[in-house]
């Protein structure tokens, strides 16, 4: 960020959110990371990305630790790509998921749906959507999954869900990719 001004409103951080205040800091608001965004757009945050920003710059770290946006953020790079300052919105996001839960805060139903997604393409190899909807509801909200059962059977009678997942080749590289970042290697 060459020659960019950046936004420091004097409040005070943890060590743990203090570079991901440098990344920010230099937001000045525009809103275009909220306007690319598709889960705000279909009310899936409680605050918008631009609000995110500006509460990291307020040194309210309380408010986005605990908040929803951090972990239905779909990491789409939308507002990455968008962004006229450059700052990398989708990596602030998974930051402060790491923060949250080294500090303790409560993971919300999205660390449900993230984690579920990450051990499924971990064993099969890709994305098997079927196992995501029976793992997250169940967790969550079962008696949702209930009322999700009329819409699989049409779905499967349409050849829209497969009852198996697809193992593609290469399931040993993706799995060791896996490994390698639990163990902390490079």
């Amino acid at each position: 960020m060459s020659q960019q001004k950046a936004v420091r409103l004097g409040a005070e951080t943890s060590a743990e959110m203090k570079p991901i205040a440098e990344m920010v800091a230099a937001c000045y608001q525009c809103g275009t990371c909220s306007g690319a965004c598709p889960v705000d757009a279909a009310g899936g945050m409680d605050y918008s990305p631009r609000a995110v920003m500006r509460l990291i710059q307020a040194g309210l770290e309380d408010k986005v630790l605990s908040s929803q946006t951090i972990w239905t953020c779909a990491s789409c790079y939308h507002c990455v790509v968008r962004c006229p300052r450059d700052i990398e919105i989708t990596d602030v996001m998974t930051r402060l998921r790491n923060v949250a839960l080294e500090k303790g805060y409560k993971a919300r139903k999205g660390k449900v749906y993230n984690e579920g997604f990450m051990s499924i393409v971990r064993f099969h190899g890709r994305m098997w959507e079927p196992r995501l909807v029976v793992q997250y509801n169940l967790l969550t909200n079962p008696l949702n999954f209930i009322g999700l059962a009329p819409v699989g059977i049409k779905m499967f009678l349409k050849h829209k869900l497969r009852l198996l997942p697809d193992h593609p080749q290469g399931r040993a590289e993706i799995r060791g990719i896996f490994d390698r970042l639990e163990g902390g290697d490079e």
